[in-house]
């Protein structure tokens, strides 16, 4: 739509009739309360969207809205002058350029409710001259501008416009992902190309046009061997990538490429060239020393004791830095101190025995060299522990002894099951005596560690003991394991406690619903079950004391003799 329509009045010359959304438009000479006027119209159109773009069609619309008399023909001509700063007057009228031509000459019907002109030279021409809007007057030809029979209204006009603007040209090229830099190396023969490539057209900020690029890359020696690919097209703003054929491309060669984008109108300029030289030798293997872990076959430092290692190139300038790992974990990277120097690095292992630490050389491009594999022995830092009442049961009370297998020992972190870490000081021969009451049936393990004055902790020794906590069953009819008495005899069953305090005991016959009975004062209990059924019976048993410590479970099978 125009940003602003009006028209003039010779009758009233020094008025501008600015026109309101959906009024029509006079011209030509017309008839009001017996007053002759004759009037020419003026739409201004913003070109600002469409600057420095190729105008694929412009046409202007509009419909005849009345005709003072159908048998003359129609004689509207369209002009473009200068733009007014304000709605013009008949008395100053901006200045009348080229004729851009007749508005509906060959329409039949009468009035046209449909009329269009192209005006795609005009509106390219102005968008070519750097104008930012252009204003087009219409009016009646010639004399007959002053006869009555030729005037009409027409509707407030409006334009389609279909411009394009050549893609951006290309950038934020890539090779291997690799942004373009002075002395950039590639590590293969088969690198991908990449650049990213935009569009001015868009609409509602989503992309819009269908873009091509064309790669091409050439020897930088060699620029006449150029080769140029073209490739499918996507919607910009996108990312577009070219894979260099297999066969094409050297070790130590050094190539250059360049990118333009295109849609289906206009090209972009070429992109700067982006050079890189391809280098696909690994470098050698590095050598690994260390003097806190050396690789001979004896044994060193401790789990959790810091060691210093060096990895050295053995390339000339070739290797840039290191890749290591130790027992397989996520390798790491450090830089050599120069080009085919050197570098340090603290390790501490984790775990005593053999270790293994796989370290590679690695160029400027990225190449690798093959794995050095350093071993070195971790020696068993971690402390022994005796037990000095191996036999004692639930609840009751056992005495640990932690010896070290390190010097300058001052104390002991260590923890029953799941339970808080606690300290012992270490005596003077670097042991120390500890008790723990265990209260889980089961197994019960102790961890512990111990501490030099210096703070080094030593590896986590282990001690397991175990904790019978598991009922007896008993029964003269039935007994465990054995034939019993024929179907149908009552059996009575007795419950014997494997741990202390146990209040009650919860049971069930062949996966029958559990059910309890309480223990008596010497923590028995006996319960009668009546089986119905020859063959093989099935009980499942286990204790629970006061505070709710639950037993392990017995399970037995008892046989069932045919009645008689």
């Amino acid at each position: 739509m125009p940003t602003s329509t009006s028209y003039t009045d010779a009758r009233q010359p020094t008025l501008a009739f600015p026109v309101a959304a959906g009024e029509s438009l006079p011209l030509g000479t017309w008839e009001a309360d017996g007053a002759k006027h004759t009037s020419r119209s003026y739409f201004t159109f913003d070109l600002t969207p469409y600057l420095g773009k190729e105008v694929i069609s412009a046409g202007l619309q509009t419909g005849e809205a009345w005709v003072d008399d159908c048998t003359k023909p129609r004689e509207v001509e369209l002009w473009r002058t200068d733009t007014p700063e304000a709605a013009p007057t008949w008395a100053d009228a901006p200045a009348t350029h080229e004729k851009i031509g007749d508005l509906g000459a060959t329409a039949t019907p009468c009035p046209a409710g449909y009329l269009e002109l192209l005006v795609t030279e005009a509106v390219q021409r102005a968008v070519d001259e750097g104008r930012d809007s252009l204003t087009l007057m219409a009016r009646i030809a010639g004399d007959h501008e002053n006869a009555k029979h030729y005037g009409r209204r027409i509707e407030q006009p409006r334009m389609s416009l279909n411009a394009n603007a050549a893609p951006n040209m290309p950038g934020k090229l890539t090779v291997d992902e690799l942004a373009c830099a002075d002395g950039l190396l590639i590590g293969t023969t088969t690198p991908i190309l990449s650049a990213e490539v935009t569009d001015p057209d868009k609409v509602d900020g989503y992309a819009n046009d269908l873009v091509t690029t064309t790669f091409a890359w050439w020897p930088v020696d060699r620029p006449a061997e150029r080769t140029e690919w073209t490739s499918y097209s996507k919607s910009a703003p996108a990312r577009f990538s070219y894979s260099v054929p297999a066969g094409l491309m050297v070790d130590d060669g050094t190539y250059a490429f360049a990118v333009k984008a295109a849609d289906q109108h206009a090209s972009s300029d070429w992109s700067p060239e982006c050079r890189f030289t391809v280098d696909t030798k690994a470098p050698a293997q590095p050598t690994v020393s260390s003097t806190d872990y050396p690789d001979d076959d004896g044994w060193y430092g401790g789990p959790g004791i810091a060691g210093e290692f060096t990895f050295a190139a053995n390339d000339g300038i070739d290797s840039v830095g290191f890749r290591y790992s130790l027992m397989g974990a996520l390798p790491t990277y450090v830089a050599a101190d120069a080009p085919g120097g050197s570098a340090t690095v603290t390790i501490t292992p984790g775990k005593d025995g053999p270790n293994i630490l796989d370290v590679e050389a690695v160029d400027a491009t990225g190449n690798r060299s093959p794995v050095t594999r350093y071993v070195f022995r971790v020696r068993d830092t971690s402390p022994t522990v005796s037990d000095g009442n191996p036999t004692a049961g639930y609840g009751e009370a056992r005495t640990l002894t932690f010896s070290p297998r390190m010097e300058n020992v001052v104390e002991y972190a260590y923890r029953l099951n799941d339970g808080p870490e606690q300290i012992a000081a270490a005596a003077a021969d670097g042991t120390s005596t500890i008790t723990v009451t265990p209260t889980k049936p089961g197994n019960n393990d102790v961890y512990v560690r111990s501490r030099t004055a210096d703070g080094v902790l030593s590896g986590e020794g282990s001690y397991r003991f175990y904790l019978a906590s598991k009922p007896t069953v008993t029964s003269i009819e039935y007994p465990i394991g054995k034939t019993g008495a024929p179907a149908g005899t009552p059996g009575t069953f007795v419950f014997g406690p494997g741990m202390a305090d146990v209040t009650e005991y919860v049971y069930s016959f062949d996966s029958r619903p559990t059910e309890t009975v309480a223990a008596g004062v010497d923590g028995s209990a006996s319960v009668t079950y009546t089986p119905t059924t020859a063959g093989p019976h099935r009980i499942t048993v286990y204790t629970r004391t006061g505070d709710g410590v639950v037993s392990e479970t017995f399970t037995g099978s008892f046989l069932v003799a045919r009645a008689a």
